[in-house]
């Protein structure tokens, strides 16, 4: 009992510590709600709420709106096109079927969502420096690592798929586990090509390592693909002249480690491609999980059948079906289970959400700027990855994801450089000589006058 007193004490402790940094820091926030996906198992639970993130989320919030009233930002909050679709995702989540929406099983996923639109929309307007977005990668990529290195003690790598003890880490499933780490890695790669301190390489190689190690330990067949699939897209975009060449070892060098620690796995991995195409193992059910899906949405093409009631009604369409069937499960694919829960309607502002914010990272005008390039890259391979294990695994509400577009409406405020013959150029020429254009005398202030 003096014990559990004296932990409550220290915990109670660490809350109020916690709060008053938040409050002073709220970007942190931002970068523990992030981080804390990959520990979720270690949160501790809170009466009437899932865990301890929407207190945080809850604390990060009021530190962001004192920030505003202390004059820090503009008084003024401003809707971005992402910021606009989301909400009409959000009213068409209502819409379709408020009853599902507010009244659901397993959440309130108005709740929910509300939650997210608010970590999108704040995630842009406080993460706007690239200390603080670097620091939002350092927080999550130290959680991952402790739930990798988790992973590698708890897991098995058998001589198959069926034999091998799949590990999750403190993450509640396995394939999002790998996820995770790989999105850390994809961090920690970056966050390692900024530093000269050997201390800090090493420690970040072997971050690296742990948790390109922990993906194999899941023995998720997604993430050893999101995995390479990462390899590739940091070797195309974050890799420069010697960079290359020392990237390249690194992964030689981190197959060759993997090699040792057990062959078996690159058995595993030459049985990916074969899998998928004959639908064997959980491929098969996940298959006709999908065609349930599409079934639904065949049923009910405009308004879905609710947010959340994709596992309500599986049932009677997967049994229609021959091979491996479950009565009740999720769609094990986002954009599945956004189709056939929310209709076209839904579906094409998800998309259009996924779209714009890919658009804003890419369209940014920071080819000049090789600090902003470089982490952009970063954020837009960690997005990649998070767009493409959603086609495994269902993840409309991950919280990750949500941030990581709100992020991109601080990319979409570097706006291009205006070229010869825009407006300012010809209202410039039209002037007398030696007077300068209104709209040209602080260019900063299009890039960012849309800011909150």
């Amino acid at each position: 009992m003096i014990d559990q007193t004296i932990l409550l004490i220290f915990a109670g402790l660490v809350g109020i510590i916690g709060v008053f940094i938040i409050l002073k820091a709220p970007y942190l926030g931002i970068a523990f709600t992030g981080a804390s996906l990959a520990i979720v198992d270690l949160l501790p639970d809170i009466p009437y709420l899932s865990s301890v993130v929407p207190l945080v989320g809850l604390v990060t919030l009021v530190g962001y709106l004192l920030t505003k009233r202390k004059g820090l930002r503009s008084p003024v909050f401003s809707f971005s096109p992402l910021h606009t679709v989301a909400l009409l995702f959000l009213l068409w989540i209502f819409i379709s079927n408020p009853q599902a929406a507010i009244l659901g099983k397993s959440r309130n996923w108005m709740l929910t969502f509300a939650q997210l639109w608010v970590l999108l929309y704040i995630s842009g307007d406080l993460l706007d420096t690239p200390q603080k977005q670097k620091a939002v990668m350092a927080v999550f990529s130290v959680f991952a690592i402790v739930s990798a290195f988790f992973a590698i003690e708890t897991g098995g790598i058998g001589e198959t798929f069926d034999t091998s003890i799949r590990a999750e880490g403190f993450v509640d499933n396995a394939n999002a586990a790998a996820r995770y780490f790989v999105v850390a890695m994809v961090f920690l790669t970056y966050l390692r090509s900024l530093t000269n301190n050997p201390a800090l390489k090493f420690l970040s190689l072997l971050g690296i390592f742990i948790t390109y190690f922990g993906v194999f330990y899941t023995v998720s067949r997604t993430g050893i693909l999101l995995l390479f699939a990462a390899q590739g897209l940091i070797f195309l975009f974050q890799g420069k002249g010697g960079n290359r060449v020392g990237l390249i070892l690194l992964y030689i060098l981190g197959l060759v480690a993997l090699w040792f620690l057990s062959q078996s796995i690159f058995d595993i991995i030459r049985s990916i491609f074969p899998t998928i195409i004959k639908g064997e193992d959980t491929l098969g059910l996940r298959y006709n999980l999908w065609e349930s899906g599409w079934l639904m949405f065949l049923d009910h093409p405009f308004r879905g059948v609710g947010i959340g009631r994709y596992i309500e009604e599986l049932g009677p369409y997967i049994y229609t079906l021959e091979g491996p069937r479950r009565w009740n499960s999720v769609a094990h694919n986002t954009y599945i289970s956004v189709l056939s829960e929310t209709g076209v309607v839904g579906f094409g502002l998800f998309l259009t959400m996924i779209v714009t914010a890919l658009k804003n990272f890419w369209e940014a005008d920071v080819k000049n700027d090789p600090e902003n390039l470089t982490l952009r890259n970063a954020w837009l391979i960690a997005f990649l990855v998070m767009l493409l294990g959603g086609m495994t695994k269902s993840d409309q509400a991950d919280k990750l994801t949500w941030m990581v577009m709100g992020l991109s409406v601080y990319y979409a405020q570097h706006a291009p450089v205006r070229k010869a013959g825009s407006v300012d150029t010809q209202v410039s020429q039209s002037l007398p000589a030696g007077q300068q254009s209104p709209l040209m005398k602080n260019p900063s202030s299009r890039s960012h006058g849309a800011r909150s």
